[in-house]
């Protein structure tokens, strides 16, 4: 989980998760239950997320 204070490597492994995640939806979409979908949507969400909060964070670090 990332959060405020993650480093750069829990980011980017954040990130690639993200990446994997919706790569898998994109390819078996058809297939997948309307429920699964739901579920895999909201963890892409929360992913999402801790990326944008994260690099808000650190923008404010680094500008002051």
């Amino acid at each position: 989980m990332v959060n405020n204070n993650s480093t750069i490597d829990a980011v980017r492994d954040t990130a690639e998760n993200l990446y994997q995640l919706l790569g898998l939806m994109f390819s078996q979409f058809k297939e997948m239950e309307p429920g699964q979908t739901e579920s895999l949507i909201g963890l892409s969400f929360e992913l999402a997320s801790q990326i944008s909060s994260w690099a808000n964070a650190e923008e404010k670090r680094r500008n002051g």
